[in-house]
């Protein structure tokens, strides 16, 4: 660092008692505005910090903020950044008397929106360096035009020399930290995938257990009844047309029963006329004996985008819905169900409500129907939302899914 003034100096020190005890860059940063502002009057200050070996940054505001300050959460590639060239290394500093006019600013890409919505006309732009290499920009600006000078682009390289160091290391423990909680939660998403996908499977051996029962206690019986009445008829060696009527209703309650069965295992509707045709008509399905009767209402407003989807993510967005109407059908007492499926630019979204009794708690760890609508959900890279509907009580259980992604499990 070159030789300094003793206020330099006393003011140099003040920053780095501001600096001390912060452990978030940004509060940092922001704490050390009011004494760089001693030395170099502003009206806006930031520093834009270099991510990802170089590949994209952040920006750090104090004072008032723009839109800049997205990229604290977002950070965006450096090429697209305004003060590129001091990233980069291309120039050793800017100054601007009029950065509005100023054409290194401004550039196809450029995120230069808050110099003209803020007007920041004056501008100081000093690289910020670490290692010996430069991690990010010290930017100064001012309101009005040709407020700097060249020795004032001295004084806030000190600056930034001076606090360089300690952003910089609170940005790479920021980032530490960061790639620790999402390797956490990438482990803790593999665990509950791991578990769920078990769940899964024995709730399909359980629904396979049912199926054969229902197939042993229904079906296989009313086909016994029918063998018996055909034999007693060929016995008889004639047959009454009550009696024949008799047998047709019994092989058409096989048939339905077996249609219905086949349903449950091998959505139909869905491969033939699409999802909303399909949840219309379980929805329609699993209301047609409730007693007191249940209004059902369905509105689709998606533009058939869910019929777009690879067939297991929609076979499985299909079974996560089935399962939210069968448990408003069957648990919630409800005299309502309203299924709703929409689309934005990037996202299907299907809530199923209802105005029912509501659910309890529903945590990670939830077990049976819903834990296997959480799944299904994990498995295909859905958002799902369990919750009350309103106010007044029921149960909202809304599916998400981005559009446009490639194909995965179901």
């Amino acid at each position: 660092m070159a030789s300094v003034s003793p206020i330099l100096v006393d003011r140099l020190l003040a920053i780095s008692r501001a600096l001390a005890g912060h452990i978030d860059p940004g509060a940092a940063f922001r704490a050390t505005a009011a004494e760089i502002g001693s030395l170099l009057p502003h009206d806006h200050i930031d520093v834009a910090v270099l991510l990802h070996d170089g590949a994209s940054h952040a920006c750090y505001e104090a004072g008032f903020h723009t839109s800049w300050s997205a990229l604290g959460r977002d950070p965006l590639p450096a090429e697209r950044s305004p003060v590129r060239m001091v990233l980069k290394g291309e120039v050793p500093y800017l100054i601007a008397g009029d950065a509005l006019s100023d054409g290194r600013f401004h550039f196809d890409g450029a995120l230069d929106e808050p110099i003209f919505a803020a007007e920041l006309r004056s501008r100081i732009i000093v690289p910020m360096r670490a290692r010996g290499e430069i991690v990010g920009t010290l930017n100064i600006s001012r309101h009005a035009a040709d407020c700097y000078g060249i020795e004032d682009v001295g004084t806030a390289q000190q600056c930034a020399d001076f606090i360089a160091p300690y952003i910089f290391a609170l940005i790479q423990a920021e980032e530490a930290r960061r790639a620790m909680l999402a390797e956490s939660e990438a482990r803790n998403r593999e665990e509950l995938l791991r578990v769920g996908a078990s769940q899964l499977t024995e709730g399909m051996e359980r629904e396979r257990r049912r199926i054969g029962m229902d197939l042993h206690d229904q079906t296989l019986a009313d086909l016994a009844r029918v063998v018996r009445q055909v034999s007693a008829l060929r016995s008889q060696g004639v047959a009454r047309a009550a009696q024949l009527a008799d047998l047709e209703r019994e092989v058409v309650g096989c048939l339905a029963e077996l249609r219905h069965i086949v349903d449950d295992m091998r959505p139909g509707v869905l491969e033939l006329f699409g999802l909303r045709e399909a949840v219309e008509a379980h929805l329609n399905r699993s209301v047609s004996r409730a007693n007191p009767p249940i209004a059902v209402h369905i509105a689709d407003r998606s533009d058939g985008a869910a019929d777009t989807l690879p067939d297991t993510m929609r076979t499985a967005v299909y079974r996560i819905v089935q399962e939210a109407i069968n448990n408003a059908a069957r648990h919630a007492m409800a005299s309502r169900i309203d299924v709703r499926i929409e689309r934005d630019a990037e996202e299907l979204r299907i809530a199923v409500t209802d105005d029912g009794c509501g659910c309890g708690p529903v945590g990670p760890e939830t077990f049976g129907g819903i834990g296997h609508m959480r799944t299904r959900a994990a498995l295909i890279g859905a958002r799902l939302h369990i919750g009350r509907a309103g106010r007044k009580g029921g149960t909202k259980v809304e599916v998400g899914l981005k559009l446009g992604r490639p194909a995965g499990g179901g």
